[in-house]
């Protein structure tokens, strides 16, 4: 009977939104996720003791994680729904009505009889100047049943399951009084506390393997050279040319330092943001003791002479560089996205079956006596599409995953750590491509007039740094400081929401909290 090994990991990641100098954060997706996405997944993992997956924990993630807990730190919509709906502003209630319906729409409202009704009321694409005549429709009465039922909604179905309050509010619906909105506000402070632990805990007890993503998720080919993004795009505009290896392997090392005070372990696997790597990485990543790493089956298809997918893609190789040597995974892309943006739509069962049944045709087309399929993807993203939250296929595939055999298959889940010391890569790679799991490119990120203009300003803010620093004059601490908020600035979600690939409510938030990491420094 072949074994298939399966390789899944999952990656959790915010971007650090945090303002160090107000101590407040503008979004809320730290927190909502943490009630929904992360605690999920932790707990259903903690009831499948026999699935082996790997988590990557982003240090950005982790760190906001820190001060949400800790009460150092609390977002504009915490401070929104924990006001009484009595006293709000004028200008509080339009931040409700404009933004408490943040969420799926057709998964987490619709199904929800007031939500839903809340939503028609306020509309559901007003415009900038009816925000009055809107707020005037609202009494004091929706205005609390809509803070609670944003921050029940996003409420995940292990939190719902531990918290019989929160169920006893999901029936009632309405009405809803300023104790039931405490209720649900210390349920998710309460959540927020255990989330780091519980995911440690998992590593003690061996289920699970924790990776790490660079401090701040910035992408490193471009830290080390903005020049390189023509490698893979030989059409790309550049800005001034950007060149910081030492930026990237700090963004590293502090990763390596902070996970390991969290969670008592270095890791060894690193999940490079957005899959993004290059030649000159390698030698840095053995530097740091990083043995392994993943990206997309993009950057090795343009790493070979000659693709043929099935006998090359489900194996680890070896990369080795100007002395580095790191061992990397390939994500099967089919399979990542079919849970990522397509099993949401189908019955729990039938996905793990289509899931299953495509593992079991790539054992047997696969070459050597043991494929790896990684399946790599965002771990907290695709639930809110699923009506369940997820549930029912985690469980489902965590189960059969497990079970042995399936169809004459034997599934085996895997920790990368463990696996490729005990199955050691044979294949070579002779070449590394320079790309991300995005189109084996870098243009999310540089080559729109917005995205060069950014990386100009990081550039320009990071020259007026090292003069400062050079000067001997800035206390130690503040100079930390400073970094610090030129390494959030940094990170690559800014610029993925600049040019027009993709857009958001919020965008504009987010180039303001760019702009406010600049200031900071």
């Amino acid at each position: 009977m072949k074994t298939l090994a399966v390789a899944i990991l999952w990656h959790l990641h915010q971007p650090y939104y945090t303002d160090p100098l107000t101590q407040s954060a503008p979004l809320p997706w730290v927190r909502l996720h943490a009630v929904k996405g992360y605690y999920d997944m932790g707990v259903l993992l903690e009831e499948h003791p026999e699935a082996r997956v790997t988590v990557n924990l982003t240090p950005s993630l982790l760190y906001q994680l820190q001060e949400l807990a800790n009460g150092t730190v609390t977002d504009v919509f915490w401070t929104h729904a924990a006001r009484p709906s009595a006293d709000l502003s004028e200008n509080e209630r339009f931040f409700i009505l404009r933004h408490f319906f943040s969420a799926n729409w057709d998964t987490m409202i619709r199904p929800h009889d007031r939500y839903y009704s809340l939503l028609i009321q306020r509309g559901t694409h007003p415009r900038d100047e009816e925000w009055s005549r809107i707020a005037s429709r609202f009494s004091v009465q929706d205005l609390l049943d809509l803070q609670v039922w944003h921050n029940l909604a996003w409420c995940g179905h292990r939190a719902l399951a531990r918290f019989p309050q929160l169920r006893e509010l999901v029936a009632k619906g309405r009405q809803f009084s300023e104790s039931d909105k405490q209720a649900v506000l210390a349920a998710q402070r309460e959540i927020l506390d255990g989330v780091i632990p519980l995911y440690r805990r998992l590593q003690e007890r061996g289920q699970i393997e924790l990776s790490t993503t660079p401090f701040f998720h910035p992408i490193l080919p471009l830290l080390i050279d903005t020049d390189s993004a023509r490698r893979s795009r030989p059409d790309s505009a550049l800005p001034q040319r950007f060149a910081h290896p030492e930026d990237a392997e700090a963004q590293i090392r502090k990763a390596l330092d902070f996970h390991e005070t969290l969670f008592g372990r270095r890791p060894v696997g690193l999940w490079p943001s957005e899959g993004s790597v290059c030649p000159e990485l390698i030698p840095i990543l053995t530097k740091l003791g990083i043995r392994w790493a993943a990206t997309d089956e993009g950057v090795l298809a343009r790493s070979v002479n000659h693709w043929h997918r099935d006998a090359m893609l489900y194996r680890p190789y070896r990369a080795q560089v100007d002395g580095g040597d790191v061992a990397l995974l390939f994500r099967d892309r089919d399979l990542s996205d079919a849970v990522g943006f397509t099993y949401s739509r189908n019955p729990p069962d039938a996905s793990v079956a289509d899931f299953c049944a495509r593992l079991q045709a790539i054992a047997g087309r696969a070459h050597g006596a043991r494929p790896l399929v990684p399946v790599i993807l965002d771990g907290e993203n695709p639930w809110e599409h699923y009506p369940d939250g997820g549930e029912g296929f985690l469980r489902g595939l965590y189960v059969t995953l497990s079970s042995g055999e399936w169809h004459g298959v034997r599934f085996q889940t895997v920790l990368p750590g463990r696996e490729l010391e005990e199955h050691p890569p044979t294949a070579r790679l002779e070449r590394l491509h320079t790309g991300s799991w995005i189109n084996a490119d870098l243009k999310i990120w540089l080559g729109h007039v917005e995205d060069n203009d950014a990386w100009e300003r990081v550039g320009k803010t990071r020259r007026f740094l090292r003069k400062r620093e050079e000067t001997g004059e800035v206390p130690a601490a503040a100079l930390r400081a400073a970094w610090d908020e030129l390494y959030a600035a940094e990170g690559s979600d800014w610029f993925w929401w600049y040019g027009d690939e993709f857009d958001t409510d919020h965008k504009a938030l987010f180039d303001q909290v760019f702009r406010l990491h600049l200031a900071n420094v």
